[in-house]
């Protein structure tokens, strides 16, 4: 990426982040788009050559997250191999593929086949794009960059329902490609990250992209101590097969499993997803008061947003544990009311509380739950271990999403719309309990004193050897 020599580090960092979170944007339009889409295809003035059925369209979501199912579980195994840089540009060039299909699609297996590369770049890009900005940010200014990618999907959904409802069809798909041929034209400029390099064994490749990260442009500033003393590091790191040579022990490996199991399924159980992709019916039910379809949903992804950016400014100050607590409880919470009210079937002048208790619910599942879900793992886990449990955990989730959206109807049916708000309601505690009494406080803490809360025991010791350094990565981490 052509930019000028005066810029810093942590600029640099910025800026490759913000090309990266183009892919959450892009997943987030797709998504936010879908719903709006769905009934198109099932009128009469549908796009496609023929009008489908419910039970056809239904599959559109399916696709969506079913692939990004499989797509999590397959970067665990591919990360470590070929780099996080070239998972997220090939997701790049996947979200391409999709937005073609949309644009000159005349069936609905076309949409199925936009929907099935979608799922497979989302999938790729929200299980990688953390570890890829995890390991070419300094720790001070970590935390908040990996907070954005959360801010940018939720911006993604906001402008994707607003796209859907209020711009052409045709025109919905070249506006995404747009935005998706930025990303592929300017993320191809940016370094692959230097733990990339450094698990290797290049040497050359990993001062290469140090400098570029640190903003080290000119030949006087690669003698800066700062930065001599980090590459050194890594140097040492490199010679000594710091990265992930632990043995680590089966009970700390099955505690942080279902740790990470429980934390991952826990927050998409809280249901924003499934009350999104179905808002024509949830939002209907005298759930969201006062409001079409179409504005209520915007507000509820605008609510999103507005919870997701109040994180990102508050990323490098919250305490993860208590906010993870909090946000989860008053979810859940919000949530069980929600269920109670929709059972009881209140009406009159008390409508409007479930309308109220809906947005809290949304406020804070994407102001504490969903913001920390990519931010605990990286403080909490060596890159090795995170990789292959986040993986795992993602894939588990969005398969998790996929039951809940695809057979909302039937299972709806059964339990009542109620019964999926008590669902969310049990997925938010779970999340909760796992904050009270499980996961330790990570901000500002290294990683050995956090393994040694979780009863680490290593062989090597390796990490327990390792002293961090303000303002700068952690090798222990990695």
């Amino acid at each position: 990426m052509c930019l000028p020599k005066d810029l810093k580090g942590v600029t640099i960092q910025r800026i490759a982040t913000i090309v990266g979170n183009i892919l959450c944007l892009n997943f987030g339009i797709m998504f936010g788009i879908t719903p709006a889409h769905v009934q198109l295809y099932v009128e009469e003035q549908t796009p496609l050559n023929h009008v489908n059925s419910e039970d056809a369209v239904t599959w559109i979501f399916g696709c969506l997250f079913a692939s990004a199912a499989l797509s999590s579980v397959l970067c665990g195994f591919f990360t470590q191999n070929i780099g996080p840089r070239a998972l997220l540009l090939l997701s790049g060039l996947l979200q391409i593929g999709s937005w073609f299909c949309v644009h000159f699609a005349y069936d609905i297996v076309h949409i199925y086949s936009s929907r099935i590369l979608g799922g497979f770049a989302a999938g790729a890009s929200l299980s990688v794009l953390p570890i890829y900005i995890a390991e070419i940010s300094e720790e001070s200014s970590s935390p908040a960059l990996i907070a954005t990618i959360e801010q940018w999907r939720t911006i993604g959904v906001l402008i994707g329902c607003l796209l859907g409802q209020h711009l052409q069809y045709e025109y919905v798909a070249v506006v995404a490609v747009c935005i998706s041929c930025a990303f592929t034209i300017m993320f191809p400029f940016s370094q692959e990250s230097p733990y990339y390099y450094m698990r290797k064994g290049d040497v050359m490749g990993l001062e290469k992209s140090l400098r570029w990260f640190r903003g080290v442009r000119r030949m006087s500033d690669r003698n800066r101590p700062e930065f001599v003393r980090e590459l050194d590091e890594f140097k040492r790191g490199m010679e000594r097969h710091i990265i992930a040579q632990d043995l680590v022990s089966h009970t700390y490996l099955c505690k942080m499993a279902v740790y990470t199991l429980v934390l991952f399924v826990g927050v998409q159980l809280s249901g924003t997803y499934v009350i999104l992709a179905w808002s024509n019916q949830i939002l209907t039910n005298d759930v969201f008061v006062g409001f079409s379809i179409d504005i209520s949903v915007t507000i509820l992804a605008l609510t999103q947003f507005i919870g997701a950016t109040i994180a990102v400014w508050l990323a490098t100050m919250l305490k993860r544990k208590i906010c993870l607590f909090v946000s989860a409880f008053v979810c859940g919470l919000a949530t069980i009311c929600l269920a109670i009210f929709i059972a009881v079937g209140v009406r009159g002048h008390l409508q409007w509380l479930s309308s109220a208790l809906l947005l809290i619910h949304i406020f804070f599942a994407n102001f504490g739950m969903y913001s920390l879900l990519s931010l605990i793992p990286s403080e909490m886990l060596d890159t090795k271990l995170r990789v292959s449990l986040t993986s795992i955990s993602w894939g588990v989730s969005w398969l998790v999403t996929f039951i809940l959206i695809q057979y909302f109807e039937c299972i709806s049916t059964i339990i009542g719309l109620h019964g999926y708000f008590i669902i969310f309601g049990v997925g938010c505690t779970a999340v909760a309990m796992l904050a009270l009494v499980g996961l330790p406080e990570t901000r500002g803490k290294p990683l050995a004193e956090i393994q040694q809360i979780m009863g680490f025991r290593s062989a090597s010791e390796v990490s327990k050897n390792s002293v961090p350094q303000s303002g700068r990565i952690n090798l222990e981490r990695y």
